[in-house]
């Protein structure tokens, strides 16, 4: 009885394993494509909120072993302040190499004659590449 009861978890066991391997495909993120846009997505809303810290943790362990988070805030400007960012599309290069596409609104940072100015769109195309199993940006 003991024998049948072993066989019959492990069979449930590797039914379940099947199911779920299959169901991964239609689970979001489970195509470069899609983990490559949610990642860019999460670091644009780190960056238009500010946090700085957060956006860092995007960037690869490579580049983060040779660039301190301090010297990594004082590179962005402050010209102008992000209001929005939206990956609008991901096109993968190769099984490590992704380019993102995102439409980013900002608003000049006058003080003397803020509000007059119309916020300013733009489309930036971003590198993403897979290092460690992991998608990382890339900073050129």
């Amino acid at each position: 009885m003991r024998k049948g009861m072993i066989r019959a978890v492990r069979g449930s066991a590797a039914a379940l394993a099947v199911v779920l391997a299959a169901g991964c495909a239609a689970i979001p993120g489970s195509t470069p494509e899609e983990v490559v846009r949610s990642r860019a997505n999460e670091n644009w809303k780190a960056r238009v909120a500010g946090d700085l810290d957060r956006a860092y943790t995007y960037m690869p362990p490579s580049y983060r072993a040779v660039t301190p988070l301090d010297r990594y805030k004082k590179s962005f400007a402050t010209a102008a302040k992000l209001t929005s960012a939206q990956v609008t599309d991901v096109k993968c290069e190769s099984a490590d190499k992704c380019v993102a596409t995102v439409r980013i609104e900002a608003q000049a940072v006058m003080p003397r004659i803020q509000g007059a100015l119309p916020p300013l769109v733009t489309h930036y195309d971003e590198t993403w590449i897979r290092e460690g199993g992991q998608w990382w940006l890339f900073e050129q």
